[in-house]
Formats: C-alpha cells, sequence, structure tokens
C-alpha cells in the first residue's frame, strides 16, 4: 500500500506499508534525496533492520530496498526532497 498525503513540485510525502515476507524492491531515486520513519513493525533497508521509530537518510542515486521478507512487516512515512529545496 502506498498512499500519497501531500506533493508539490519539489517535494512529496506518504505512507508505504510493505507486507510480511515482501520487498518493495531495489531502486534509486535520480535527484531526490529520501527520508523515511518506521512507524510500525520492522524493515531492512542498506543493510541494517530498522524498527518503529527509526529514522533514515538516503541520498540521490543511491540504491536501496525495504525489504520485509525476514520481517513481519512494517510501514514508514517518507518524504523525497529535491536538493536545495
Amino acid at each position: 500500500m502506498n498512499q500519497v498525503l501531500w506533493r508539490t513540485d519539489t517535494s512529496m510525502a506518504g505512507v508505504l506499508s510493505v507486507r510480511a515476507g515482501h520487498r518493495l524492491g531495489t531502486h534509486r531515486h535520480r535527484v531526490n534525496h529520501h527520508h523515511m520513519w518506521v512507524v510500525d513493525g520492522e524493515v531492512e533497508i542498506l543493510g541494517e533492520v530498522l524498527g518503529r521509530g527509526s529514522y533514515v537518510h538516503i541520498p540521490s542515486g543511491v540504491a536501496h530496498d525495504l525489504d520485509a521478507t525476514n520481517t513481519g512487516g512494517c510501514t514508514v512515512f517518507y518524504v523525497y526532497i529535491l536538493p536545495g529545496s
């Protein structure tokens, strides 16, 4: 589930859930910085398992995944921001 909460020309915010045993898929954001807060559950991002309350910043161009294949699933709040915005 992905629910976009807000969007402008330079940024976007939303809530994303990844079910237990699934993953989003490795991807990268060409320009935008990606900020995520784990709202519920656990997820592996950039080789680290993050739990509720955790925060991660992923700079533009860095390949990453939201991997819940070995966790009970997760929900994250995310923000994409263009550099200099």
